[in-house]
């Protein structure tokens, strides 16, 4: 091998594919994309990564962590573009090269969500790409409150527009990861009489729409979605017969299933089974869900997310399951970039789009430098 100006050669790192764990191998990259993956060592890199590892970008179908820009405490509102860049800082410096933005279509001023706002910053997370300054790739997943009529017609048209993924939520008391009052007021930590209105608002908005209204909206929103190509997942799926009827219209993911059983029958209709790697990273959940790292030795989680905290993927990676480093790092870059119909990312191998990150394991994991499509958009002091 020889150095050529046009190329960059990363050299003396654990290279990880979606095949193979290669100990001091070498990746090139050049005009945006791999050119080459080799076992062996180069002896003059541009980037020396001796003592790292070299893995592919993190892809994130479901961060809802723009929200903690948005709204770092109560009674604050930060400027959306100030917010969308600080976020986007924060997932380059997390080793995230593909962002997929949760942005809730619902109506809930408690918890600082509303439609406006959720039309606002879909726009703007649409034009946040390289030529307006963004660092990693900024794509918008809408999720869709099907007890509200205003959301499924924003939701709609935001997939007219160009949305990238949608997921059906229900937000209904007593059903799903609302299932009993005191998990409704430990999510959202509010005083009694807030949470009394909450409820009666959420309640008041069910009251008003049948189960046959519920299941002919999430019919619409996916049919519109398959007919641009865009990927539908379900949210919290409750029960087998929730994931039943998911699967009978055609969505392709079952995010955060809230039981072992449930997401051992998603796998069995072929849905894709996303799980949080803060549930991972945790050692469990904070709601009373499946424990996703047993769901990951019993073979019914495909994919992560990081849900609120960016950083979790890559910690995810680094925590030993029974299974092996190539396995983890699929969860987290080649199986969600799949799901999502991006196949020219999500591994090391030539061809394939340059998102690289490069990784201190001590002493704890850290990015050290993070690629996309081959410029380096974060580097550590």
């Amino acid at each position: 091998m020889s150095n050529n100006a046009n190329q960059t050669l990363i050299s003396g790192g654990t290279v990880v594919t979606p095949t193979a764990k290669i100990e001091n191998g070498t990746v090139t990259f050049s005009d945006g994309k791999i050119v080459s993956v080799d076992a062996e060592p180069h002896d003059t890199p541009d980037i020396d990564a001796t003592g790292n590892y070299v893995l592919p970008g993190l892809i994130d179908l479901h961060g809802d962590d723009i929200e903690r820009h948005l709204f770092p405490r109560a009674g604050e509102r930060v400027d959306t573009t100030i917010a969308l860049d600080r976020c986007d800082i924060a997932n380059a410096s997390a080793g995230i090269t593909t962002k997929y933005h949760a942005i809730s279509f619902e109506d809930v001023p408690d918890d600082n969500r509303s439609i406006e706002l959720a039309r606002r910053l879909a726009e703007q997370i649409r034009d946040f790409d390289r030529k307006t300054g963004a660092r990693v790739d900024n794509r918008l997943h809408m999720r869709c409150e099907l007890t509200n009529e205003a959301a499924v017609d924003a939701v709609s048209q935001g997939i007219r527009s160009g949305g990238d993924l949608v997921s059906l939520v229900s937000h209904i008391p007593g059903q799903g990861q609302f299932a009993g009052e005191n998990t409704i007021a430990q999510r959202y930590d509010c005083p009694d009489k807030e949470f009394e209105a909450g409820i009666q608002t959420l309640e008041t908005r069910r009251s008003n729409v049948s189960d046959t209204e519920i299941v002919a909206r999430a019919r619409e929103i996916t049919d519109l979605a398959s007919s641009r190509n865009i990927p539908v997942a379900s949210h919290d799926d409750e029960t087998v017969a929730s994931v039943n009827n998911a699967a009978a219209i055609g969505v392709d993911i079952s995010e955060y299933p809230l039981s072992h059983r449930v997401a051992q029958r998603a796998t069995k209709l072929n849905l894709t089974v996303a799980m949080g790697a803060p549930n991972v990273v945790r050692g469990g959940s904070l709601w009373d869900g499946p424990d996703a790292s047993q769901a990951i030795k019993d073979g019914v989680v495909d994919i992560l997310c990081s849900d609120f905290r960016p950083q979790s993927l890559l910690s995810s990676v680094f925590i030993e399951n029974n299974d092996s480093l190539i396995d983890r790092m699929l969860r987290v870059s080649t199986a969600p970039a799949a799901a999502a119909g991006l196949y020219d990312r999500g591994r090391l191998e030539c061809g394939a789009r340059a998102d690289i990150i490069i990784v201190d394991p001590n002493p704890e994991p850290s990015i050290v430098r993070t690629y996309v499509a081959g410029d380096e958009v974060y580097r550590s002091a």
